[in-house]
């Protein structure tokens, strides 16, 4: 990651300023224990500007590929990652609009203190996954059936005992 790990994001906003970069999807220490394998990236573009109504706002887009966890066969899923977002920027908690005003497709950020660019699109990463990530049913099936025959019965194994016991006697 380069050195653009804070920023203050009034100022980034009224110069219009624009990062890109590329992040290790293992680099996420929150986003770890979603992950198959630490194979991967997360490439994002942060830019600042203004909204039409005049208001400081960041957009940050997100793409890349990662490896998650199927929840149903617990294998390696490939998950594309595509996701924008649109931050308002405000001075302090006090100029947050009321919850009954605030629109879906913005988000409000507090401009308070510096910004952790890498911590923003670690929670946009995070907020971007399915909640309980699995194959479409022919990619499980076949999976679980794989393993399924790799591991012999411990119940097989068992019934062989107690045959070559039998026979002992």
């Amino acid at each position: 990651m380069t050195d653009h790990t804070t920023l203050d994001a009034l100022d980034f906003a009224r110069k219009s300023g624009e990062i890109r970069d590329t992040i290790a999807p293992f680099d996420f220490s929150r986003l770890r224990d979603q992950l198959f394998s630490p194979n991967g990236k997360v490439h994002y573009r942060l830019t600042g500007g203004r909204s039409a109504q005049g208001h400081p706002q960041l957009t940050l887009h997100l793409s890349g590929k990662l490896e998650l966890v199927c929840q149903r066969c617990l294998g390696a899923l490939e998950f594309e990652l595509d996701h924008d977002a649109v931050f308002f920027l405000v001075a302090d908690e006090n100029h947050l609009p009321p919850p009954e005003d605030e629109r879906d497709d913005v988000e409000y950020l507090v401009a308070d203190a510096p910004l952790d660019v890498a911590g923003l699109v670690e929670d946009e990463v995070l907020l971007s996954l399915p909640l309980a990530p699995a194959h479409g049913d022919a990619n499980c099936n076949a999976a679980l059936q794989t393993a399924q025959e790799q591991k012999e019965s411990p119940f097989k194994v068992l019934q062989g005992l107690v045959l070559n016991k039998d026979r002992n006697f």
